[in-house]
């Protein structure tokens, strides 16, 4: 799993981690329907603050591929069905990462149901819409050996087992079976200027954070 603090590359570390992304409204109270995107979702019971930044606010080599784009969701149309009150005063979504005061959390069906002081109303809720939620990086947690931050990988060197050299890793794509590292560089053959890595043992030999690299089986020995 790509998903531990640790000491090293610390020069590469972040100032927040990613712990969510709000995906859509939930009812007409304010309330935020939310993808858990941290090994610990229990940490929202205990959690009285978190910051909210825009889709767009943070690099891509610190956000999971696998995320909702606003830009490809149709503008909630709460005014026109005539099912939700127009707030009294209209809510501004934040430009920058900004901290919100936590009025409830409840974890349902997979995904955190998240209430945020000043947040009221569906239309309110629906401006969030892609929003990432995050924690500061001193409120990581460590997770047991083997798993890393997306932050620590991106970035580290490819070289296979045999010592020939094939790039960097330029992004993690998240499955549900397992990570899979996305490598562009001199060495890479496929004609899409992109090899597909399995973040599996069999294939992920070792990460050494420390130089800065990942050895991996030759693809070739991959079948």
């Amino acid at each position: 799993m790509t998903d531990q603090v640790g000491s090293q590359r610390v020069e590469n570390a972040p100032e927040r981690l990613i712990v969510g992304q709000v995906v859509a409204p939930f009812g007409v109270k304010g309330e935020l329907k939310v993808n858990i995107l941290t090994e610990f979702p229990e940490r929202f019971r205990k959690m009285e603050q978190l910051l909210l930044a825009p889709f767009d606010s943070l690099p891509a080599h610190l956000a999971p591929s696998a995320s909702l784009d606003p830009k490809t969701v149709r503008s909630f149309q709460s005014h026109a069905e005539g099912s939700v009150p127009r707030s009294p005063t209209a809510f501004r979504p934040p430009s920058t990462a900004t901290p919100f005061e936590i009025e409830s959390t409840q974890l349902h069906k997979g995904q955190l149901l998240l209430k945020l002081q000043g947040v009221n109303d569906a239309d309110a809720a629906a401006a969030l819409r892609g929003y990432w939620v995050l924690v500061p990086l001193e409120q990581a947690r460590k997770l047991p050996r083997g798993s890393y931050y997306l932050y620590q990988i991106v970035g580290l060197e490819v070289h296979t087992t045999e010592g020939n050299h094939l790039g960097k890793i330029a992004d993690v794509i998240t499955t549900s079976a397992n990570d899979v590292y996305v490598v562009q560089g001199p060495g890479v053959t496929d004609p899409t200027g992109e090899l597909l890595v399995p973040g599996i043992k069999a294939i992920v030999k070792r990460i050494e954070l420390k130089r800065g690299r990942v050895i991996i089986a030759p693809p070739e020995d991959w079948a």
